[in-house]
């Protein structure tokens, strides 16, 4: 070989080496974008997950595919399903879409009881699917150490009840000491039952719109809740029978209603002897009832409260409008659709000049029947609310 070919050989190549630098570059780009590519996704699938759970959408999962986010899960409603797509079209992401695989309810969610008695802790509930209810049963065996009573049915048509929230209700209906219920409907929580003193009827109603608002956006409260006289943790009805101790019908001590849906109440004080005995004047033998599965009232049953109203207008005797249905129906939704009647009288006597802060709403479902609820004439009767004079204080 020639010293001027060997030059040639050894002389230095600017374009090779430039191009040779530029392609170890872009190696090491792809290296290190491929190990930094599963982070990013779970970053992002992450944060789209909880932009989609802000909203509402406590069922819903959202997958990273590229840049792309995937929204799939179980929704209340079309509106519910496209509010969770926009929300997880969260920065880094270039687009979201719903997965093939959501599911999107044709009916509402049907209202959760979940209700203490002593030591015992009940459900009632309807949900989506065998899943759903294997959760919901084991969120409730462990809030009542492995003894669960009530009924959880499965209807794939509807909306999934907020699962989430019954641990935290269930530790607050039996850290305060009675017999009570929490019914979650929609985004309003209904108390029902009894307290043994207005600072655990406060105390309770905190702990229990705390723990539905965990999972519940927006969720209100409906205290429906009686203080009892005797701390003994049921409800201190006036004038009533503790349940089971009577016949539906017949009276108990102290029960002067006649079935006229007002009782005399011992805890009464003198000076207001004549308001109630006004109050059983304008009731007897005008019942306020409702239809099937309806709260709103009749005209017969508003001229009925125009009576009461003008009798507890300027007077400081405090009633408790206690609600009813019959029994043709699940207890879940008998129990929300008492509150409902108990509320919309509630409700008319307070736009009649009732003061609102005599006024207590109470729902106790199909208990207490006043006829037989076995006949047509038996189930209209009993689809009723109770104006029941609460005890002085």
């Amino acid at each position: 070989m020639s010293p001027s070919l060997a030059a040639r050989l050894h002389r230095p190549r600017p374009l090779a080496f430039v191009v040779s630098l530029v392609l170890a570059w872009l190696l090491l780009a792809l290296i290190a974008f491929a190990l930094r590519r599963g982070p990013i996704q779970d970053d992002l699938a992450a944060r789209a997950t909880a932009a989609v759970r802000a909203v509402g959408g406590v069922h819903a999962q959202v997958r990273i595919e590229g840049r792309e986010a995937i929204v799939t899960g179980r929704f209340p409603s079309a509106a519910a399903a496209e509010q969770a797509r926009a929300s997880a079209a969260v920065s880094g992401t270039t687009s979201a879409r719903l997965g093939d695989d959501v599911v999107i309810a044709t009916q509402p969610a049907r209202p959760l009881v979940l209700a203490v008695a002593g030591q015992g802790l009940s459900v009632t509930a309807t949900v989506p699917d065998a899943a759903s209810r294997a959760a919901l049963l084991a969120a409730v065996a462990d809030a009542a150490d492995g003894t669960v009573r009530g009924q959880v049915l499965v209807d794939p048509a509807v909306a999934e009840p907020p699962v989430e929230a019954v641990a935290a209700l269930a530790t607050a209906l039996r850290g305060v000491a009675g017999e009570h219920s929490a019914t979650v409907s929609g985004s309003t929580v209904a108390l029902a039952g009894g307290t043994p003193d207005e600072a655990a009827r406060r105390r309770l109603g905190a702990a229990v719109l705390a723990a539905t608002a965990a999972t519940v956006p927006g969720a209100t409260l409906a205290d429906h809740l009686v203080v009892t006289r005797t701390g003994s943790g049921a409800a201190a009805r006036p004038g009533r029978a503790a349940a089971g101790s009577r016949q539906s019908g017949s009276a108990a001590p102290g029960d002067t209603s006649a079935g006229s849906g007002v009782s005399a109440g011992s805890g009464a004080s003198a000076g207001t002897a004549g308001t109630l005995a006004a109050l059983r004047a304008v009731l007897d033998g005008h019942d306020v009832t409702f239809p099937v599965s309806g709260a709103r009232l009749s005209p017969s049953a508003q001229a009925s409260l125009d009576k009461v109203a003008s009798t507890l207008r300027g007077g400081d005797l405090a009633v408790l409008v206690g609600g009813y249905t019959d029994t043709s129906g699940p207890s879940a939704l008998n129990q929300a659709l008492s509150l409902n009647r108990a509320q919309a009288a509630a409700d008319y006597l307070t736009s009649r000049g009732v003061p609102a802060d005599l006024v207590r709403v109470a729902g106790f479902g199909s208990r207490e029947p006043v006829a037989s609820n076995g006949t047509l004439q038996g189930r209209a009767a009993n689809r009723r609310v109770e104006i029941i004079p609460l005890p002085s204080r």
